[in-house]
């Protein structure tokens, strides 16, 4: 029972605003303990063969995989994605990163030896590199993608021999409670991954203790905070921020399914994605684009996520939905015009109307940067060029897309567009690939999540070195020996020739 002192948190779902989860938010002074405890239990951990850490992802897995229409049903209710979304976008793409890590753990963290080569003239000896596990993480989750961001990030701290101390988002406790008992199910040491909830009071408390090192999801401003607030201590760091993913239309591009694919692109998930399009640089004419795109995002079903013929739920809440409104009302301000959409639907839940937005210039781009909900702005660009300086125009690069017939074009034009995830002809949907790093560059973040990138992110790399006791070692003191400089000479005539 929470004392006069202790906040109560409660999410709501936000389509009906019946309550869904329910906990008492730990104290911010408590947080230290947790940490305490779990680092305790990680040197114990990091002790076990790498075997039986990998053995527990295998039962974790299992578990997650038999609750998984529970998961749904539950990701659904406190964050409003539609069941089917839910499954397809957090329940597998999790159960897929768990058993990559199973299977690939074992090479990824694997020894490698080093050898001299053309150095074994100088005596070098053969060296080792190993990963080393970081230590004890602490991880502030995010609501948007409650399973998906957060259960690969423990799995892989965990083979890597790590432990963890995470908080969920407050507007996801119930499905961090969900994990956390999955957890203990699967038979988790006691202490190895602790739980904490609260507001930004308890994050930072977690950023303040001692961990090792910080991973961090959710937007731009907070996240420089976290990545500010640990790095001053020497603790590194890995943080995913925000996107404003832009689509460059080559003019070769076909229009009936790239913009079923861009609507989906934009509005999966209620547009409250990282990864969602939100701009759509055309090579050429915008109007036919703008035309077809209004069309089709007229036809897409909002309401309640738990209605089986709903395409998108409603926003996070209603503070969300009203910041989102104000942004969309100073977009136009600043030059764009509404051609689908542009205002909330009225009745119960946080519900928006799907929203298309035209521009003729860059200036509306800027004011809806960083905007998270549903809404993708159109506008014409002359030559591929352009559209490749405006896709990089950002100062968020965390994903983009490249459409076209001709795979070499739109090949060459992803290449040259700074983004941690580029696709040609898709959007979003490679995000879920389990061996691909997640990330973006610039203002959208710094390190890698998932695949043998992320993994690492656990681990240091330590080289061993080791020679036999004795043997020849001619450049110790006392230094004078004739034959160490003409060797070196030798040596330099040989590696080193001057042009």
């Amino acid at each position: 029972m929470a004392t006069a002192t202790q906040e109560v948190l409660t999410t709501r779902n936000p389509a009906t605003g019946e309550p869904v989860g329910r906990v008492v938010a730990t104290a911010p002074d408590e947080v230290a303990r947790v940490v305490a405890l779990a680092r305790e239990a990680q040197s114990k951990w990091v002790a076990r063969p790498l075997s039986e850490r990998l053995a527990f992802l295998d039962r974790w897995r299992a578990v997650l995989n038999r609750d998984a229409e529970t998961l749904a049903d539950l990701i659904r209710s406190e964050v409003g994605k539609p069941t089917i979304e839910a499954m397809a976008a957090e329940v597998v793409p999790t159960l897929d990163a768990l058993r990559w890590t199973s299977r690939n753990a074992r090479s990824a963290l694997a020894d490698e030896r080093l050898g001299p080569s053309w150095q074994r003239m100088l005596l070098m000896p053969t060296g080792r590199l190993r990963w080393a596990p970081v230590g004890l993480v602490g991880m502030i989750g995010t609501w948007n993608y409650p399973l998906f961001l957060s259960v690969p990030a423990i799995a892989q701290a965990l083979a890597a021999g790590c432990g963890m101390v995470w908080k969920p988002s407050e507007l996801a406790i119930a499905t961090g409670e969900i994990v956390q008992e999955s957890l203990r199910e699967a038979g988790l040491p006691e202490g190895l991954v602790g739980i904490v909830h609260g507001r930004g009071d308890v994050g930072q408390a977690l950023l303040d203790a001692p961990i090792d090192k910080m991973l961090f999801t959710g937007g731009v401003p907070t996240g420089r905070q976290a990545l500010q607030s640990v790095s001053a201590r020497g603790i590194p760091g890995v943080v995913e921020l925000s996107g404003f993913d832009p689509a460059v239309i080559l003019p070769d591009a076909p229009l009936e399914s790239t913009v079923r694919a861009l609507v989906w692109g934009a509005f999966v998930g209620c547009g409250q994605t990282c990864v969602a399009v939100k701009r759509i640089l055309v090579v050429g004419d915008p109007a036919p684009w703008i035309q077809a795109m209004a069309q089709a995002i007229s036809q897409l079903r909002v309401g309640d996520p738990a209605r089986p013929d709903i395409d998108i739920g409603p926003m996070i809440s209603e503070a969300a939905r009203s910041r989102f409104d104000r942004t969309i009302h100073e977009t136009v301000e600043a030059g764009a015009r509404i051609e689908a959409g542009g205002r909330p639907i009225e009745g119960n839940g946080s519900f928006y109307a799907p929203t298309l937005l035209s521009a003729s210039s860059p200036e509306p781009e800027r004011t809806l940067e960083g905007v998270f909900g549903p809404v993708v702005l159109i506008r014409g660009v002359a030559t591929i060029d352009e559209a490749i300086a405006a896709a990089n125009g950002s100062e968020m690069a965390l994903a983009a897309s490249v459409w076209g017939r001709d795979r070499s074009i739109a090949r060459a034009v992803a290449r040259r567009i700074t983004a941690g995830t580029v696709s040609v002809n898709d959007a979003v949907t490679a995000t879920g690939a389990a061996a691909a790093p997640f990330g973006g560059f610039k203002a959208s973040g710094f390190g890698r999540t998932h695949g043998v990138v992320g993994l690492r992110e656990f681990a240091a790399p330590q080289v061993l070195f080791e020679r036999r006791a004795g043997g020849y070692r001619p450049q110790l003191f006392p230094y004078g020996a004739s034959f160490v400089g003409r060797f070196l000479r030798i040596y330099r005539r040989l590696f080193h020739p001057q042009a």
